[in-house]
């Protein structure tokens, strides 16, 4: 049974003008491309970046819950 294509992203596969919003308990944060790659790497891949300890809030302290995809406009707004 082949493997949905979803699960192959990666933060690299993701827009330069393109955004991620994870929600957690408190809050709803939004991170850049950029700032993906700075703190997860290239490679992560999306459909389990909720698990990295680095994207986990500082205030809650719960991991995101799942996120979705944005685009420059909506989270500069």
């Amino acid at each position: 049974m082949p493997s949905d294509p979803a699960f192959g992203f990666t933060v690299e596969d993701l827009a330069r003008d393109q955004a991620l919003r994870l929600p957690c308990a408190c809050r709803i944060r939004t991170f850049s491309r950029r700032d993906l790659m700075a703190l997860v790497g290239r490679d992560a891949r999306l459909h389990l970046i909720g698990l990295r300890r680095e994207l986990w809030c500082g205030e809650c302290c719960e991991p995101p819950l799942t996120g979705w995809v944005i685009y420059q406009q909506e989270w500069i707004a």
